[in-house]
């Protein structure tokens, strides 16, 4: 081939390379003005599953406003609802931030890099998401708020006997559950979802009820003993033991403790000095005295027929009761305990008046039996014993057993 058809295959390829970089150019241009730096933003890119493609900035701000912008919160238990407003908790969207970032994620400063961007973003998309802010503390605030006006204590129902027995209602409570309830809100918040947020509220049931003391219709059993009321600390012990062991409801499987109710017999607990038997003789220690009451309440819960569980006599024969019929308490292990063995509540009474103390229990009448103590004494190496039986009659069915054996020294 000659030199001249050289030059001329060389001058046309140089044509053709030529006309394809200003076609390259051109189109270059026109893709960089229309599609990479159009002032919208780049195709397939979406704000919170929003397809903002080919929008401007102000364009996605308004749409993405539409659909997602913050809100009050409605808060329902029951029938009742509760309105947290938006701006007591500075609550606030990201939105103009995110157009933004959405905006510039094929504008970083590099042709090369922008270009790549774009055709990667057209290829696979880029999704963002709104970013929730909100004060905590103010939150916090907000749910104590609406915790005050849910929390209800619960109270139990409580026994009047007077010439007439009456009792008042139980209230059932209910307990906010802050915790719970917080992360509810919370989830409300980061998912923009301000559908009804129903509470969680735990409902307290009282320890004692309507229907328990509703049962409590008519007196099992009384028991009184007297004292000498001019010894005046130890008529006074008698008588703070006697109010402390008062207004006491036993549940069905409850047990009732004597010694949990009354406390040690210390002058730091209320009781005074008086004379006790310690070791057999008679001495002056505080609670002198808590031991007339223990025995007059003993002796109540015996003639109900309560289940005894735990009674002890005294070293020497008690002046206010026989043989057989005295319950010793201390603070070193001696308790008188009785269990509630009926199918509904019983009510504990103990009091003084004057010269004596009283105790009464108080069930229904469905609980109600027949009951008869027999006392055998003996003795037993000189000294002075007793057997204590008690026979509890129902439907016409009588079942005796021994209640405890006692031994005096005198």
């Amino acid at each position: 081939m000659s030199d001249n058809s050289k030059n001329k295959i060389y001058k046309r390829i140089g044509l053709i390379s030529g006309i394809i970089i200003i076609i390259c150019c051109i189109t270059l241009n026109i893709f960089t003005k229309n599609s990479l730096y159009n002032g919208k933003i780049a195709n397939n890119i979406f704000i919170q599953g929003i397809d903002v493609s080919n929008m401007t900035k102000s364009e996605a701000i308004e749409v993405v406003n539409k659909k997602y912008t913050p809100q009050n919160l409605n808060l329902v238990y029951q029938d009742n609802s509760y309105e947290i407003d938006y701006k007591d908790i500075d609550l606030k969207y990201d939105t103009k931030n995110i157009v933004n970032k959405a905006y510039n994620s094929t504008r970083t400063g590099s042709y090369f890099n922008d270009i790549t961007s774009y055709m990667n973003i057209k290829s696979s998309g880029k999704k963002y998401s709104i970013k929730v802010t909100y004060d905590e503390n103010k939150l916090d605030k907000q749910i104590y708020k609406i915790a005050n006006k849910i929390n209800k204590k619960s109270k139990s129902a409580t026994l009047n006997v007077g010439s007439t027995i009456s009792y008042t209602q139980s209230i059932t409570g209910l307990k906010f559950e802050t915790e719970e309830n917080k992360n509810l809100i919370v989830k409300a918040l980061e998912n923009k979802n301000y559908a009804n947020i129903d509470l969680k509220v735990t409902v307290t049931n009282p320890k004692v009820s309507t229907e328990d003391v509703a049962a409590i219709d008519t007196m099992l059993a009384s028991f009184s003993t007297t004292f000498n009321a001019a010894l005046k600390p130890r008529s006074f012990n008698i008588g703070l033991a006697a109010q402390r062991c008062n207004n006491v409801i036993l549940l069905p499987g409850e047990t009732f403790s004597y010694n949990e109710h009354t406390g040690m017999r210390v002058l730091s607990n209320g009781f005074l000095n008086a004379s006790v038997i310690v070791g057999g003789s008679y001495s002056d220690a505080p609670g002198g005295g808590v031991c007339q009451t223990s025995t007059t309440l003993f002796n109540a819960a015996l003639l109900s027929g309560l289940q005894i569980d735990q009674v002890r006599n005294h070293s020497k024969t008690s002046h206010y009761v026989p043989r057989g019929r005295d319950a010793m308490v201390n603070d070193s292990g001696s308790d008188l305990k009785f269990t509630n063995n009926f199918d509904h509540a019983v009510y504990v009474q103990c009091y003084r008046s004057g010269s004596s103390i009283s105790a009464t229990i108080y069930g229904s009448s469905k609980d109600k039996v027949g009951v008869s103590i027999k006392v055998d004494n003996f003795t037993y190496n000189g000294l002075p014993g007793a057997k204590t039986y008690r026979t509890i009659t129902k439907n016409g069915k009588s079942k005796t057993s021994q209640i405890y054996t006692s031994v005096y020294q005198q």
